[in-house]
């Protein structure tokens, strides 16, 4: 389906209108132009999130060539075709949100919406620490003071960053702590991995004055990545908060390395296997996935309104009844 038709570029020029059908380009069926289409975004953890960046690029091509797209428009039954020329336009690709940050946004930016619920999104986990948790602690306070009965905590546009970091931040919303993991790297002499019981993963809640008991919900998407992810798993021990999204997150949780390469280049790869306190892989090649699922429907991609921010206001409003 066309979600967004770029003014005065060839496809409205065309004829093709937002919400169209698209059925076929270059006489291939659109189920399998998509599986053939190769994104310059990989490799991905997911499945998911690979088809997703595929639908993305599917309409990507070098500029000048002659394309033919058969479509059928809202509200008509008929097929159209139309063949157009590519152009150089980059609105079509950079549409997602995480594409359209300005650079001057806050690690921390929260808001009271209209519902009476709170609303903050977690921009980073790779900020100036000290910032970050000055801006975490003034919200929770806040969020006290006020009486704020519900928060939604928007991660949709996190790439990740400090794993300690997303740990410990989750901690304000618990009153004991608890063990979120442990992480193992391979040892050829064993021929399997190894995990230093050392290095398991706790967060501590802060003193009681800065904890939140409110219901929450948490907003993820396939570009809620790493330490996000991380923080979203945490968010589900102890069944604390709801996830919320069309899709689990990224799925990228394992500890990273840079390998240097000739020529002043870096390959960075994953080097470490991230496990529950049970030992099982809970985010890696799978990512942390919704216990609130809002469907992929025409309405959720092309209305105005934001299905998953409006599914997570009636989840904690559902919580309140």
């Amino acid at each position: 389906m066309a979600t967004l038709i770029v003014p005065d570029q060839p496809a409205e020029q065309a004829g093709i209108k937002r919400g169209a059908e698209i059925v076929s380009i270059n006489g291939v069926p659109m189920s399998d132009w998509v599986d053939q289409t190769t994104t310059w975004t990989g490799p991905f953890s997911t499945p998911h999130h690979q088809r997703l960046e595929q639908l993305r690029f599917a309409t990507r091509f070098p500029f000048g060539d002659d394309v033919t797209v058969e479509y059928i428009n809202p509200g008509q039954s008929t097929t159209d075709s139309a063949t157009m020329t590519a152009v150089q336009e980059l609105d079509s690709l950079f549409v997602g949100a995480a594409d359209n940050l300005t650079g001057f946004e806050l690690p921390v930016e929260y808001e009271l919406l209209p519902s009476g619920y709170g609303y903050v999104t977690i921009y980073s986990f790779s900020d100036n620490d000290l910032l970050t948790i000055q801006l975490w602690e003034r919200m929770i306070q806040t969020l006290n003071d006020q009486g704020v009965p519900g928060l939604i905590i928007d991660m949709r546009v996190n790439g990740g960053g400090s794993g300690f970091l997303a740990d410990q931040m989750a901690a304000y919303f618990f009153d004991e702590p608890l063990e979120t993991g442990g992480s193992g790297v391979y040892d050829e002499s064993l021929g399997d991995f190894f995990f230093d019981t050392r290095s398991i993963s706790r967060f501590y809640p802060p003193p009681e004055n800065l904890r939140y008991h409110g219901d929450i919900a948490v907003i993820v998407s396939p570009t809620c990545l790493s330490a996000c992810e991380f923080f979203s798993y945490d968010m589900t021990l102890e069944d604390r908060a709801a996830i919320v999204g069309h899709y689990p997150t990224g799925g990228l949780g394992g500890g990273v390395q840079d390998f240097a390469m000739p020529e002043g280049e870096f390959v960075r790869f994953t080097i470490a296997r991230e496990v529950d306190a049970e030992g099982n892989i809970h985010i890696e090649g799978r990512g942390v996935a919704p216990t609130v699922r809002v469907p992929v429907t025409v309405e959720t991609l092309i209305d105005a309104e934001d299905a998953l921010l409006d599914a997570a206001v009636n989840y904690l409003d559902e919580q309140s009844s």
